[in-house]
């Protein structure tokens, strides 16, 4: 009796990267594609301005699927052509981009171009696929990377070109959705900008309504007649966090909260919810808002003392602080909270404070909720990038009329 590792699925043949379908075949990567190692020509040859092609050295230049532009060369030693793909060769190894454009590649980069049998994109996805297995081809102590050999010889298997078109088309409309995800989280959060803009400036009236209201300029520009300008001392009073060790934290249900949020949970607290914490060391400034009771860590700043004012309010406010200003030393810069006290904010009244804390929080919930999303999403194309990549699921001739 075979072996599971031995088994071969009904309409699968073995190959050299093991079993795939029958009308795949297993091929060296210079048998689907012309390959062009990159070259890094003068330093004298790079600019600024424009000048010449766009020039790319590797991974710092990468982005999700294509890389940014950043310099250009003059004098290109070595191009690559729009839609070649581009591959790292050089640490970290493995990550590839398509190019937009004609382009000047460096030492850092090879140039993947697809031959009348492959299909370009799905050459991409292949390499995605291949990351892990790039890596492990990389030579060298102190600085790895992988040879023209290795390129050439890198072995892939290759469907149909009807059907790699159809499989990067798949691939494509998930990458896609998730770049439209994207673009509607900036957008929320661009949204969320302007409204604290409108809010902090007018107070909690509509557009149409805000020229209407009377505005009178302070040291920290205008502010509604009526609202009162005042010390951050006088409206929320920051403590330093109490230090929690690694080995000390016990599991429990309450948030340990430091300079970048929630780092743990612990079975006791310090402080009653709801409360607001900025980070003290480290990532400064960055702000968490708490409903539950929560342990404040050392790492972080929490507001001891609302002084009778909205503490969701509060989490708003303390977003237009400059923390950094605030911040001393040079190595480990430190928020100093009796410097931080000094910043003057605007103050409304508490009702209007509970209304303008009531509108940010709608539109934090519509971003918590697009970001819950993409991980949706990337799970789907991770899911969808291996079943395809290994014919254990087939996308037909006829679906890929489209591509």
């Amino acid at each position: 009796m075979s072996s599971q590792n031995n088994y071969i699925p009904e309409g699968f043949k073995m190959t050299d990267l093991g079993p795939l379908p029958e009308e795949w075949k297993a091929v060296r990567l210079e048998n689907a594609a012309d390959i062009i190692m990159g070259q890094s020509p003068p330093s004298s040859t790079y600019n600024a301005e424009s000048i010449g092609l766009p020039f790319f050295q590797g991974k710092a230049d990468f982005g999700d699927i294509y890389p940014t532009t950043r310099k250009w060369c003059s004098a290109p030693a070595r191009i690559a052509e729009r839609y070649d793909v581009l591959l790292s060769v050089r640490a970290p190894i493995g990550d590839v981009n398509i190019a937009t454009e004609r382009c000047c590649i460096g030492r850092g980069l090879a140039s993947i171009r697809a031959n009348q049998d492959s299909e370009g994109q799905y050459l991409f996805y292949r390499l995605v696929f291949s990351k892990e297995l790039l890596e492990s081809k990389g030579a060298g102590t102190t600085f790895k990377e992988i040879n023209k050999a290795a390129v050439t010889s890198f072995m892939i298997p290759l469907p149909p070109l009807r059907e790699q078109k159809a499989i990067a088309r798949v691939l494509s409309t998930i990458r896609k959705a998730i770049e439209a995800q994207d673009k509607i989280i900036a957008a929320a959060k661009e949204l969320k900008n302007s409204l604290m803009h409108h809010l902090f400036t007018y107070g909690p009236v509509s557009v149409a309504e805000a020229e209407q209201v009377p505005l009178k300029d302070t040291e920290i520009g205008p502010v509604p007649q009526h609202w009162e300008v005042k010390r951050l001392l006088d409206i929320a009073t920051l403590q330093r966090g109490k230090d929690l060790p690694k080995q000390d934290q016990i599991s429990g249900q309450y948030p340990i909260v430091g300079s970048s949020g929630v780092m743990g949970y612990h079975n006791e607290f310090v402080c009653s919810g709801p409360g607001v914490v900025t980070g003290r060391s480290g990532s400064i400034g960055n702000l968490t808002y708490v409903e539950e009771d929560y342990w404040p860590h050392n790492t972080g700043l929490y507001v001891k003392d609302f002084h009778g004012n909205n503490p969701k309010f509060i989490y708003y406010l303390l977003h237009l602080v400059d923390f950094h200003k605030y911040a001393t030393g040079v190595s480990v810069p430190t928020l100093n909270r009796n410097f931080v006290h000094s910043a003057i904010v605007p103050v409304p009244s508490t009702q209007e404070q509970r209304e303008i804390a009531r509108m940010l929080s709608s539109v934090d919930k519509k971003i918590e909720a697009e970001e819950n999303r993409k991980p949706s999403l990337q799970a789907l194309f991770k899911t969808m990038l291996h079943q395809l990549m290994t014919g254990k699921v087939r996308v037909r001739d006829s679906e890929a009329t489209a591509a």
